[in-house]
């Protein structure tokens, strides 16, 4: 029974990039996933028709829940990052008790030193959504380390390697031999 009401309290959310896995995670979970809805629509500006903003749409309430957006950084990077940090930000301000970003590629890993000019972009975008609302971050195989230091929260940084090879060796036939 506990855990049944430990359920209640988590919601799983989805933005755009990954539907698919999002539903994944909630069918092994044994919940499904929230109403939220993202969209991205055009806005005309003066002469202008190609202004396109992420409009989204949780349709169920957050309060008090602990919300997981799942959400990665690997196709149309910028829309995602919008995207995952409006979603955090309407959870924040719809107090949600904690907001985990499961985040499976976090993009602009490689922006991680300063460089002649720049910036450290992935600095930035670490504080971008430490200040959305994002109060835990589960990612996978960031390209370096160092990374987690520009969080002010939790980082879990999991190796897909040990899957991988837990894969090959109970799912692949004869798998030792099987590249020459």
């Amino acid at each position: 029974m506990a855990q049944v009401e430990r359920a209640s309290e988590i919601i799983l959310l989805a933005g755009n990039s990954h539907v698919d896995l999002a539903q994944k995670i909630a069918d092994r979970l044994g919940i499904r996933v929230g109403n939220c809805t993202v969209v991205h629509s055009a806005n005309r500006v003066g002469d202008h028709t190609n202004c396109v903003e992420t409009l989204v749409d949780i349709g169920e309430s957050v309060r008090c829940r602990d919300v997981y957006i799942i959400q990665t950084g690997s196709k149309d990077v910028n829309n995602s990052i919008m995207e995952l940090l409006i979603m955090a930000y309407c959870c924040k301000t719809s107090c949600a008790r904690k907001i985990v970003g499961v985040i499976p590629y976090l993009p602009y890993g490689k922006q991680s030193k300063m460089r002649k000019r720049g910036c450290i972009v992935s600095k930035l975008l670490a504080q971008m959504l430490v200040k959305a609302g994002l109060t835990h971050i589960i990612t996978m195989d960031l390209h370096q380390k160092e990374v987690q230091g520009f969080f002010d929260i939790p980082v879990d940084n999991l190796r897909a390697s040990p899957f991988l090879l837990q894969y090959i060796t109970e799912c692949i036939p004869d798998y030792r031999n099987c590249c020459h």
